[in-house]
């Protein structure tokens, strides 16, 4: 339901997940790096055919056809695969994805939160890291490894 006179606005948690959310709500969009050469060949040729488009202006369903990972959605095992190449089989290919500043797709939004940014992020300590590996933590534009070494004791 539109409200005239106050622009539309979202929130969301401020854990990893909302983060990322957020990122995205402040313009922020994916776009295949000019230099990415992703190592799944059918999925570099689908991303070539519309190299000039953000990754969220095309056809995620296209896009996503073949792909196998750790998550039943489709859309999810995509950006996975974008971000952490082949990262289910070993290995730390840099990520594809370039990440561009597009005022125009800003949305206004909140960040709410119990505790400081990063959720669960804030709860480990010593040597503990995660279930997942420590790079499918990582946020756009920030390393998880950076993160942890100045985290560390």
């Amino acid at each position: 339901m539109s409200n005239p006179g106050f622009p539309p606005w979202v929130s969301c948690r401020n854990g990893p997940s909302g983060i990322c959310l957020s990122y995205m709500l402040s313009g922020y969009r994916p776009y295949l790096s000019s230099e990415a050469i992703h190592p799944n060949a059918i999925l570099h040729g689908k991303l070539e055919e519309a190299r000039h488009l953000s990754i969220v202006d095309q056809d995620l369903e296209y896009l996503s056809e073949g792909l196998e990972g750790r998550s039943s959605n489709p859309v999810a095992v995509l950006f996975d695969t974008l971000l952490h190449p082949d990262a289910d089989f070993g290995y730390d290919y840099p990520s594809v994805l370039h990440w561009k500043l597009e005022q125009h797709h800003y949305i206004p939004h909140l960040v709410l939160g119990k505790g400081p940014p990063g959720g669960a992020w804030h709860n480990m300590e010593g040597s503990m890291l995660t279930i997942s590996f420590g790079n499918w933590m990582e946020l756009p534009g920030l390393k998880f490894k950076d993160w942890v070494s100045s985290k560390r004791r």
